[in-house]
Formats: structure tokens, sequence, C-alpha cells
């Protein structure tokens, strides 16, 4: 196996320099989406893109990582040990392999799971020029919108946030703070407005990648939810569409919208499932979510109120707070032995995907 140190990165712009370096040992020129601004380095941020196989296959696999921008680190890491170890030949008839790095590239380098608009990616898909979609989050509001240097309207935040559990279940106070919504810009679960630079971005890389295609499949890389370092299949899909989900991957696929599914894997609004099949109306669209288990999702919803009330009160928002850096450390945690099982668990999630869409 490559050294994980080879493939893993814990900062955008390593991760960035080594995803170009594989594909310069492959003899790929990657197309490159330049981001308006520049990230915490300094550097430039931008969506790479490259393909391997057929210009116009009918068959196409895409792998996409960094939608959850502080999430990046896994998938790109999952992604460069494809690129070191597989080549066009290894690939079935008719079908070529769109690897998308960095959707998010500003979220990747600051370290915040939302872009620079303070937008949950997976919440942007809706049509924005209809009524958005109703959510529960305006009453937790004001435990977001303070100030989290004040001990006393902290104190006052988390009970209202405690309150809510109790009275409705820890269950329904993820949902109020995660699933969604379009009305607090400085909110949690803020789905947007209008489009993001992100969705317009991987909505014309879908588009020309999947313009001769009637097969896509897509494996979208994000870390946080599910058991420490296991690979959980989750499904927005549900009916025909979810069948085929456990066809490519297995029955251990988690369905959202199904009775029983864990608490932490909930249906949401938005979600770029639904906007990856409508940016490719030609084509039977197979979306997967590949999320890797980091530590408990408890920690996460703490560590993300924390970041949203410094962000909502201008706090940090052009340094790395420690409350950043604490957040890159819950999503990557970064150990060789979690990094490994990712790789292992990567190649075989392609492996089917590739099995299946060579079958199609």
């Amino acid at each position: 196996m490559i050294p994980t140190d080879t493939l893993f990165s814990a900062d955008y712009a390593t991760a960035r320099r080594k995803f170009l370096a594989a594909c310069a040992l492959r003899g790929l020129a990657p197309e490159v989406h330049g981001h308006p601004l520049a990230g915490a380095q300094g550097e430039a941020l931008a969506t790479d893109v490259v393909r391997i196989g057929p210009a116009d296959a009918q068959r196409v696999l895409v792998l996409t990582s960094g939608v959850h921008g502080v999430e990046l680190f896994a998938g790109s890491g999952c992604q460069i040990d494809w690129l070191l170890t597989q080549s066009a030949d290894d690939l079935p008839p008719d079908t070529a392999v769109v690897l998308v790095h960095a959707i998010n590239p500003w979220g990747a380098s600051w370290l915040r799971r939302y872009t620079e608009d303070n937008v949950d990616l997976c919440r942007n898909f809706i049509d924005h020029a209809q009524a958005p979609p109703s959510h529960k989050y305006a009453p937790l509001h004001a435990a977001i919108a303070l100030d989290p240097g004040d001990a006393s309207a902290v104190a006052a935040g988390d009970a209202l946030l405690a309150d809510f559990a109790r009275s409705h279940g820890s269950e329904a106070l993820y949902n109020a703070l995660m699933a969604g919504q379009y009305s607090f810009a400085q909110g949690m679960g803020f789905g947007g407005q209008t489009p993001t630079w992100s969705r317009l971005t991987i909505e014309a890389v879908l588009r020309r990648h999947g313009a001769s295609a009637r097969e896509v499949c897509l494996v979208d890389y994000h870390t946080g939810l599910g058991p420490y370092g296991y690979g959980s299949l989750v499904a927005l899909q549900q009916g025909e569409a979810l069948a085929r989900m456990r066809e490519v991957f297995g029955e251990w696929v988690v369905a959202v919208h199904e009775s029983g599914a864990p608490e932490d894997f909930a249906p949401v609004t938005g979600h770029s499932t639904p906007g990856y099949e409508r940016a490719l109306p030609q084509a039977r669209v197979t979306a997967a979510v590949l999320e890797f288990g980091t530590a408990r999702p408890q920690r996460m919803l703490e560590l993300l109120v924390r970041d949203q009330r410094e962000w909502a009160t201008g706090i940090d928002r052009t340094q790395l707070s420690d409350t950043r850096r604490e957040l890159l450390r819950f999503f990557y945690p970064g150990e060789p032995a979690w990094q490994r099982s990712l790789v292992d668990q990567s190649r075989q999630v392609i492996a089917n995907a590739l099995r299946w869409l060579g079958e199609a």
C-alpha cells in the first residue's frame, strides 16, 4: 500500500499540491475552476477536475470531495490513492472516471463546513425561484446569534438548546439545527437564497462530463457520522432509485427515509443528490454519500454551534480560530490506521461502482 502520508493532508494547500502532483504523474492535465477568493494561507483556491477514460463514454463514475469544506481531507486522500493505483486500462469498456477535487475550496482552506457565504452546500440544491421549504430552526436562532465571549449569553443559549432537546429529543434538535433553513443568513444549516459558486461549478462540471452518459454513478466523500473509521454508504433516494443503490453497493446502504435509520443520518432539504439528478436529466443517476465516522456526533454539534456563534458575530472570520482547528481534528483524525481503513473501503466502493457500470 502507498504510505498514507503520501496520500493525505491536513490543509487545503497541501492537499491540492498532492492532487495535482498525482495528476502530473499520470500525465493528466486537470481543468481548473478558480475560486474568486483567497485561502487561509493566501493561496489560490480552485476546484480541480480530471477525467480518465473516453471523452464520449456512456458510463461515468464521478468521485467528489470537499462538499463540506473541512471534510475535504479524507476524500482527497482516497482520490489521490485511486489516481496513483489505477489507469484507463483498468476501466470497463465505454466507461470514464471523473475526479472532482474540493467542490468547496474556501471551506476546505478556512476549515469551515460551509461556503464563503455561510451556506451548507448540501442544503443549497433547491429551486430558489420558489418559496423556500419550511424549517424548525427559527426558535433556536437566538441560541446561535450571540456573543461567544459573553458567558451569560452563552449559558442562556446553551440552556435554550438543552430545553429544546429535553422537550423534543436530541434527534429533533439535531434536525432543527442541521436539516436546512433559508431565513437566517448567519444561522446554522443555512441553505442560501441563490445558488452558490460551488453549486454552479459542480453543476457545470457534471453537465460537461456527463453530456454523453446514459449511466452516471457518483460517490461523494464525507466525514463525521457513523462508527469510527467505518464507511457508511448513505442514500437519499427512495423506491426504484434506492433499490438500484443497493444493487450497486449492497444491502448495507443506509436509507435516510426508511424507518430505523440511525438518527444522525436524517433527511435534509436541498441535498446534492436530487441536485445531481436534475443536472443530468438525460442519464440515470445513482448518487451515493460515503460517510466515514470520526467521533461522537454530539461533539460535532457542539463544535459547529461554537463555530457558528463566532461566525455570526464576526469573530475570527479571517483567522484559523481554535474552534476551526478543533473542527479539523474532529472531521479529520489523521491517524494512520484510520487513513488505511478509508483507503481500503474507498477502493472497494469504487470497484463495486465500476463493476456495476460495466454491466449496466
